[in-house]
């Protein structure tokens, strides 16, 4: 198998559009577990109704199916020895839950690891009507049999390490369904039979069919977004993790979080088959709700503008203590027309 990077470099990926509406929004959070008590991810009709910050995952599904259907110029490999080695997404601005979106993509490394290859995607999600860009993902993809063709090792980064003189600030834990992975391949985009038909997951090596990393990835920032971001996509930034093994459905995601600063959370997953890591070296970036701050529910824009109206709000008050320990007040607001 041939390797040309200044070719696999140069190689041209065709945009990618994606008509997005209310009901995959919807269908995206339940095929990551959300239900009945998470009506702001679900339920279309909700005032608050909004996207998980991890929907723009899939945007650039169709890219990931063309690379592998039609290859890369200048580069030569087997689909079966590609293995999605780490993810990380940005969150660039507000996400609309329904619209028409564009994805650029562009191959912005090709590393040398020895054995195998490191390829690196960028993808630019933007809206089509204003050209305002909501999510980069960038994909990192390690081909197994391929390396040693003398190229550049790429930078030797070390992930931040995990605390160890503390237990973690919060963890989540969530039972997987036995059908998740039938769910997450229609919201996800993501059809590979590796994840629904028991012959193929057998080729693979794996006894039945295997949840998406991505969802997992999706799983473990929904313990970010609740514990650290009071459950407001709006504070989730960024998250970044190495996909390290992986989960059958029905078993147990932990996640264990430590809030290393204000800005600043770092993540791992482990499931109860073995106890071993799923997800590794995982960072969040947040944007922290202020000390004493009033958190207003979506499609209210303020007290005073309600003033001259009937209405009873419940609003949640956060008091930011050490890490991330918080108390919640909930306090309820009737405003009276006199």
């Amino acid at each position: 198998m041939t390797v040309d990077v200044k070719k696999a470099l140069n190689h041209k990926i065709k945009p990618i559009e994606y008509n997005l509406t209310r009901k995959d929004v919807a269908l995206y959070a339940i095929s990551l577990g959300c239900g009945r008590k998470n009506l702001k991810f679900v339920y279309e009709g909700s005032h608050d109704f909004s996207a998980l910050p991890t929907i723009g995952v899939i945007f650039p599904g169709q890219m990931i199916v063309d690379v592998i259907s039609e290859g890369i110029d200048g580069l030569e490999f087997d689909p079966m020895m590609l293995l999605h080695g780490e993810q990380e997404l940005e969150i660039l601005n507000e996400i609309p839950v329904e619209g028409v979106f564009v994805t650029e993509s562009k191959i912005t490394n090709l590393y040398d690891k020895g054995k195998g290859a490191l390829l690196i995607l960028e993808c630019i999600t933007s809206e089509k009507s204003s050209g305002k860009p909501i999510f980069k993902n960038i994909f990192s993809f390690f081909i197994r049999g391929i390396g040693g063709f003398g190229g550049d090792r790429g930078p030797n980064e070390k992930p931040i390490p995990i605390p160890k003189d503390r237990a973690p600030d919060a963890i989540s834990k969530q039972t997987t369904s036995e059908d998740q992975a039938v769910i997450y391949r229609l919201a996800g985009g993501d059809l590979n039979p590796l994840h629904i038909d028991p012959e193929m997951s057998k080729i693979g090596g794996f006894k039945v069919p295997i949840l998406h990393g991505l969802c997992t990835y999706g799983i473990a920032s929904r313990g970010i977004l609740e514990h650290f971001c009071h459950n407001d996509p709006s504070k989730l930034k960024s998250i970044k993790t190495r996909f390290t093994k992986h989960v059958y459905p029905g078993e147990t995601i932990e996640t264990e979080m430590w809030k290393i600063n204000p800005t600043t959370v770092l993540f791992q997953s482990k499931t109860n088959r073995d106890g071993s890591y799923v997800l590794s070296s995982g960072v969040a970036k947040i944007d922290p709700i202020k000390k004493g701050s009033l958190i207003l529910p979506k499609g209210i824009p303020s007290i005073q503008n309600s003033i001259n109206s009937h209405a009873s709000y419940t609003f949640n008050f956060i008091v930011e203590g050490s890490q991330s320990s918080y108390i919640k007040c909930f306090i309820s607001i009737i405003i009276k027309n006199y």
